[in-house]
């Protein structure tokens, strides 16, 4: 690689033609021009000038390389440009968050960047846990998750209730014996289910709930995709426990039925992003569509 001193030397003495008005316009001495050029000679392994009298002139190979440092100080220039460019439309942004909060959120943000085209938005589903790391790491400039995080190098702002419903079939009519129901069922499994439904049991407001034996039950079947959990239980093969959001989009209606708890069981939503770094101004626009998402659904 060449060294960009080097470069600009060069490129001072050729636009002079002179040593001494190089060293003068560098703040340099004649000598040191000269060490510049040398080295640069050297790296490059061939002559790009020759000396005559007090002035210069270059050679092919010389024109050659005053034409990259040229293009070189022009590329950097509008690199530094671009570093004082914050443009709050244009740009690409990255987020995670799990696929029920996915559900909510997308739509907006597909809304916003149909609005301004040059916004580049980029949503990936995963466990809160990789969110987390992610965020730390900064492979991932924001993220969503359901409590806040432990560690100190990351903020954490509340955005809304995540309402959590347990999914029945709609051929269950005898809600009277609750636990005998879901046994009878059987759950289906998915990979929140343990979190949602122990706690959904705990603050369901019911005794019979709280006293359920989670690991006791029969596990009738398991699906790790989102769309398709409520499948079975629109089949009468099980029962699961989801955010109340996933219904809508799971297009089953009349098969499902809520089970109607005493409380209303539900879990905070958090936006977290690095504590000690500044988002471009582009992301204002997708937090308040993410706020505005979720406050709605």
């Amino acid at each position: 690689m060449l060294n960009p001193k080097y470069l600009k030397t060069f490129a001072t003495l050729a636009e002079t033609g002179s040593f001494t008005k190089t060293a003068e316009r560098l703040f340099m001495t004649q000598p040191g021009v000269s060490q510049h050029v040398k080295k640069l000679e050297q790296s490059c392994e061939c002559e790009l000038l020759v000396r005559l009298g007090k002035g210069i002139e270059l050679t092919e190979q010389g024109r050659q390389v005053y034409r990259y440092a040229q293009q070189d100080e022009a590329r950097q220039q509008r690199f530094l440009e671009q570093l004082k460019f914050d443009e709050p439309h244009q740009g690409r942004c990255i987020l995670a968050c799990s696929g029920a909060v996915a559900l909510r959120i997308y739509p907006g943000l597909t809304a916003l960047q149909a609005k301004y085209p040059a916004l580049s938005i980029h949503v990936e589903v995963a466990p809160r846990h990789r969110i987390v790391e992610s965020v730390k790491q900064g492979t991932i400039d924001i993220g969503i998750v359901t409590n806040t995080p432990a560690d100190e190098s990351l903020s954490a702002d509340y955005l809304a209730e995540e309402v959590l419903n347990l999914f029945l079939p709609a051929t269950v009519t005898d809600l009277t014996s609750i636990n005998t129901t879901l046994g009878r069922l059987g759950l289906v499994d998915h990979p929140d289910a343990a979190h949602y439904l122990q706690l959904y049991c705990n603050h369901s407001g019911e005794e019979s709930l709280a006293n359920l034996e989670i690991p006791k039950l029969k596990r009738s079947g398991y699906v790790n995709q989102l769309s398709q959990i409520l499948l079975p239980v629109s089949a009468g093969v099980g029962f699961t426990v989801l955010p109340a959001s996933v219904e809508k989009h799971a297009g089953h209606g009349s098969n499902i039925a809520v089970y109607p708890a005493a409380c209303t069981v539900s879990e905070p939503l958090y936006l977290v992003r690095s504590r000690h770094r500044k988002l471009p101004a582009r992301y204002a626009g997708v937090t308040k569509a993410i706020y505005d998402a979720v406050q709605q659904s």
